[in-house]
């Protein structure tokens, strides 16, 4: 069971990056909507693990590396090593959504701060570079967390007995 687990996290990190490669709008990227799941179904190492390589394999693999890469790879591994705590007994798109949101603006704040620091620009200036950035962000984030979270949970990474519990269930109502 363990080698179909690490395939299903290597398949999610696969998509993640090839989904960002072709990425059609800015902001708009799959880290935060695919990698919620996998910190609900393999907790909270593997929740960090997944969003800090998605980030960090992203930036190496098209040749942006940077001291961005160190503080936004672990901003978002930290997004994703709380959201295990959070999900573990939520379900839902909803709760997908209000996890993305607060983790967003969280993520944004922190990451465009020390990206102010790190070139020098006036908290200022900062802040309303941020602003169109963190709306796009969040229009993203929410929506791919909303829509493609569940789905991603409950046909690929919850367990079979739990697949079936929730048809039974679904049947009855």
């Amino acid at each position: 069971m363990r080698s179909l687990s690490a395939l299903k996290f290597v398949a999610g990190l696969a998509a993640t990056i090839l989904l960002r490669l072709v990425q059609a709008v800015p902001n708009v990227e799959p880290i935060m909507g695919i990698g919620l799941p996998y910190s609900k179904a393999f907790g909270a190492v593997a929740g960090f693990a997944f969003a800090f390589l998605s980030l960090v394999s992203f930036d190496f693999i098209s040749g942006r590396l940077g001291l961005w890469t160190v503080y936004c790879g672990l901003a978002y591994g930290a997004i994703g090593f709380f959201a295990a705590n959070y999900l573990r007994s939520k379900n839902g798109r909803m709760h997908y959504a209000a996890y993305s949101f607060t983790a967003t603006i969280a993520y944004d704040a922190v990451t465009a701060f020390l990206f102010g620091l790190q070139f020098n620009q006036p908290l200022a200036v900062t802040f309303v570079g941020q602003v169109p950035f963190t709306l796009y962000h969040l229009i993203g984030n929410v929506s791919l967390s909303a829509i493609i979270s569940p789905l991603i949970y409950a046909h690929f990474l919850a367990e079979p007995e739990t697949r079936v519990a929730k048809n039974v269930v679904e049947t009855v109502h």
